[in-house]
């Protein structure tokens, strides 16, 4: 056997290494988002940075948000009845398609550059656009693969690649950056886009060599298998199956990231009618950008268990065990709030001393009036992950839609508002996930008969979450009083927050464990063996 892992996981395995890889992914852009910003000029630069990436997340996600899911989907229905050799069919079909699709679009977006720039009204991105254009394609075969991999439960592949994607992505964007940087922020921009594109070739390398080795591995683990009495799909009835699950997940994540491209089309204009120059306008644009990019960090441990999720609930769906699907959903959905909680808090109530650590400027408070969309957005998204996996992919598209087109029209009316600008924005991001949210429970419940306790697994991690602050901000107080008497203001901040940090996860854990809010199985899903047994957790 090789030393490839490419055995099957748990639903809590999978968690586990698809949220470390996606905190080690998230460390690595935070260090890199303070260098960008820094060296593009401050917030106004990164502007140009972030309207270019929001542009490449649109057509990405049409390419790859879809499909894999669908892929993922579709191969756990199959290799759960015993039909591994048509979930590679269904895998191979599906693949073809999306390198279609991957050319189509890396064309239209390349040929489109500064059409689309114009359109985002940030003239200066558009080579960072061009630039962007072939790694759709790139990411199209990259996440077919990944697709596979995590419908086999294996999400070892996606963790691996992940990490390896981000280093090389960082690194050759730096050197670019620095190299180009002379010639000006258009320039400068496109560099960091190259390095995008390197870090997908060789993340794509490194999910094919895994992908060729678990199909020898099946090969040995699977000869002579009897299948006998394995229902067989058609190519038509594979083709209609792909496309029925695919299309309203591509729809439904289009419509998320095309939202997020009307944000930035209007937010600048709106701004500027509100009272403020155009420095002034991009400068908070850049802000807001900035903010979404730290939020990502902890939204991206929930990401990791929609992922390791929706193959687990679909196997278990396909089997019509209806009591253990509603069983893992409550699960995941405690899981959820286990982890977003304290970090909506600590969000809200350390954001000024994250930023100066991180070196990110002006812009903490606006990361503490967002830190609850954490706890939203993860919810909305579990639930998104569950209704797919229980065939209510168009009722989620429905919904996720309604939210966007109610943001759009109240940042188009309430960023407008003097005394509310940017703010604005913040009351209409909740808003949006707070009607998703409602009308997915609805129909999960009355459609589905999914009872799944959206609020009552809240309770206990908002408690020990007010507990943890209660132990860690006299701390961060007392740290920041005597350091501020001889150090200067960064170390200061790094070594109070980092204190605090410690005994607010100290304090939150102890606090989880005595209210009853976790167990021994849960805790073996969040903390490393050794920090377990010399806590007594």
């Amino acid at each position: 056997m090789s030393s490839l892992n490419t055995r099957e996981q748990s639903m809590g395995r999978g968690f586990i290494v698809l949220s470390v890889a996606n905190i080690a992914v998230k460390v690595i852009s935070l260090l890199f988002i303070p260098f960008l910003n820094r060296i593009l000029g401050g917030e106004a630069g990164y502007s140009v940075y972030y309207s270019a990436n929001q542009v490449f997340a649109f057509v990405y996600v049409l390419t790859t948000a879809g499909l894999p899911v669908a892929i993922s989907k579709l191969v756990t229905e199959l290799t759960s009845t015993r039909n591994r050799k048509q979930a590679k069919q269904a895998f191979q079909m599906a693949r073809s398609f999306m390198i279609l699709l991957g050319i189509v679009l890396s064309v239209v977006m390349a040929v489109f550059s500064k059409p689309i720039a114009r359109y985002m009204n940030n003239e200066d991105s558009w080579l960072g656009i061009l630039a962007l254009a072939p790694t759709v394609l790139i990411c199209s075969l990259l996440s077919a693969y990944r697709g596979y991999l995590q419908g086999m439960k294996n999400m070892t592949p996606t963790a691996v690649s992940q990490v390896v994607e981000q280093i090389v992505h960082v690194a050759v964007s730096i050197v670019l950056v620095l190299g180009l940087r002379s010639k000006g922020i258009v320039w400068a921009v496109a560099g960091a886009s190259i390095g995008t594109a390197a870090g997908a070739t060789v993340a794509l390398f490194i999910v094919v060599k895994y992908y060729k080795q678990y199909q020898q591995d099946q090969r040995v683990m699977h000869a002579g298998e009897d299948l006998c009495g394995v229902r067989k799909l058609t190519n038509k009835n594979l083709l209609k199956l792909i496309v029925y699950y695919s299309l309203p997940i591509t729809i439904n994540s289009g419509i998320q990231y095309g939202g997020n491209m009307i944000d930035v089309s209007i937010m600048k204009g709106r701004l500027m009618t509100a009272g403020l120059s155009e420095y002034e306008s991009r400068k908070l644009h850049g802000m807001m950008g900035v903010t979404r990019q730290l939020l990502n960090v902890p939204t991206a441990l929930i990401t990791s268990l929609c992922i390791s999720l929706l193959p687990v609930i679909a196997g278990l769906y396909a089997q019509k065990k209806y009591a253990e699907t509603q069983q893992k959903a409550n699960y995941a959905f405690k899981l959820c709030y286990i982890v977003a909680v304290p970090l909506s808090i600590a969000m809200c109530v350390y954001g000024e001393p994250l930023y100066v650590m991180l070196g990110l400027g002006s812009g903490s408070k606006l990361l503490s009036y967002m830190s609850f969309s954490i706890l939203l957005l993860g919810a909305v998204h579990l639930q998104s992950s569950v209704m797919q996996s229980v065939n209510e992919l168009f009722s989620a598209t429905l919904y996720m839609g309604i939210g966007v087109a109610i943001k759009a029209i109240l940042n188009y009316i309430l960023i407008a508002i003097p005394s509310l600008n940017i703010y604005g924005a913040v009351i209409s991001t909740y808003i949006s996930y707070i009607i998703p949210l409602i009308l997915n429970h609805i129909c999960l419940v009355r459609k589905r008969g999914l009872k799944i306790k959206i609020v009552d697994f809240a309770i206990i991690p908002m408690i020990c979450g007010g507990l943890m602050l209660v132990g860690s901000l006299p701390v961060y107080l007392l740290f920041h009083f005597l350091l501020g008497k001889f150090a200067g203001v960064y170390i200061t901040e790094t070594i109070s927050l980092m204190m605090a940090a410690v005994v607010g996860v100290l304090v939150y854990f102890y606090a989880m464990k005595k209210t009853g809010g976790m167990d021994r199985n849960d805790f073996s899903l969040i903390l490393p063996e050794k920090v377990r047994r010399k806590f007594k957790l």
